[in-house]
């Protein structure tokens, strides 16, 4: 009998047995066959094993599948009177335009301080790439703004581990800037598209800065379910082209902005894919004979704006990602170049 060790995903009451999950599964061992209590097959998620890396929420035709975030936790903590701000993922704009403001008002209204956009710490993280390349040297590195990417890795080609680029994530840089350099000494709560952002904020490099992994899905269900609105709120701090981080190749692009696209940067997402490749190359990338810049490396197919905590309903329109672009524009000036 295998010992199932509880994660951010769980099987729940709905899973007929049928193993289409297994078949997707990047992580050996994550989904475990076994019997119910009425003797009926269900797959259940290692969650030891577990990157959250989503592909069974796709493959599961049944709802079969369930994630855990701080949702609930985050709010009745705001009702407690816990003094907590807000970093707010980029793809939350694209994904909610006409919901943003009057979200960020009723978050305000619940006694959240402040409320910064991770696109200004997506800056921040372009400019530790740049800054590391220019300084260092380094080459060939696999960048490491995804949770579930460096998890796979840590988990299980960890020979890896030497080429995940030393410089944190737009939401950790967020996190750092807001604590260091704004004296923002309140918990803070990630409005995140990510199940496995949690792995992030629960781990080392997480540093203990975030309390609260809230996802897109989960919050405008709580919002709907109580009225969490307001009047018109902003985020607080300017930003540049981090806004489009969350697009598919999102790192690259700011990248190629500041040294053009002769640098030669090898972009790389999908749930299955991503880890095909790392799992094929890595010999090759652990001993540095790639001629890229550097690795972008996204475990969602189609990037952040559609990730694992995200609203199904919005996943199967361009809405998302026609907002996205109208954002680009917005930030594409004379000023993001010379930043």
């Amino acid at each position: 009998m295998v010992k199932i060790t509880n994660g951010l995903v769980r099987t729940n009451d709905q899973c007929v047995g049928c193993n289409k999950c297994i078949s997707v599964c990047s992580c050996m061992g994550a989904m475990v066959a076994s019997k119910d209590a009425d003797g009926n097959n269900v797959i259940e998620v290692d969650g030891s094993k577990c990157v959250a890396c989503g592909a069974c929420f796709d493959a599961c035709e049944h709802d079969a599948r369930e994630y855990t975030d701080d949702t609930v936790a985050f709010f009745d903590a705001l009702k407690r009177g816990e003094k907590i701000s807000i970093l707010i993922a980029p793809a939350f704009l694209a994904n909610y335009p006409n919901e943003y403001e009057s979200i960020l008002g009723g978050l305000k209204k619940l006694g959240v301080n402040r409320m910064i956009s991770v696109s200004f710490g997506a800056d921040i993280t372009t400019w530790g790439y740049l800054n590391y390349v220019k300084k260092y040297g380094f080459t060939g590195g696999i960048s490491q703004p995804c949770p579930a990417v460096v998890s796979y890795i840590e988990h299980y080609i960890p020979e890896l581990i030497p080429k995940l680029f030393p410089v944190q994530s737009p939401m950790m840089c967020a996190a750092i800037y807001a604590k260091k350099y704004m004296g923002i000494t309140d918990k803070l709560a990630f409005i995140s598209p990510c199940i496995a952002k949690k792995t992030e904020i629960e781990s080392k490099r997480g540093k203990g800065m975030i309390t609260y992994n809230v996802t897109f899905d989960h919050l405008m269900k709580y919002a709907k379910a109580h009225d969490v609105k307001g009047p018109s709120c902003k985020d607080e701090i300017e930003y540049g082209l981090g806004s489009i981080y969350p697009t598919p190749g999102g790192l690259k692009e700011n990248v190629y902005w500041f040294l053009g696209e002769d640098a030669f940067i090898r972009q790389c997402e999908g749930e299955k894919h991503m880890y095909h490749y790392l799992e094929k190359n890595k010999e090759r990338i652990a001993k540095s004979r790639t001629p890229y810049l550097f690795i972008d490396a996204l475990n969602c197919a189609d990037g952040c704006l559609y990730g694992t905590g995200t609203s199904p309903e919005k996943n199967a329109t361009d809405d998302t990602l026609m907002e996205m672009m109208r954002i680009k524009e917005k930030s594409k000036n004379s000023k993001t170049r010379n930043a």
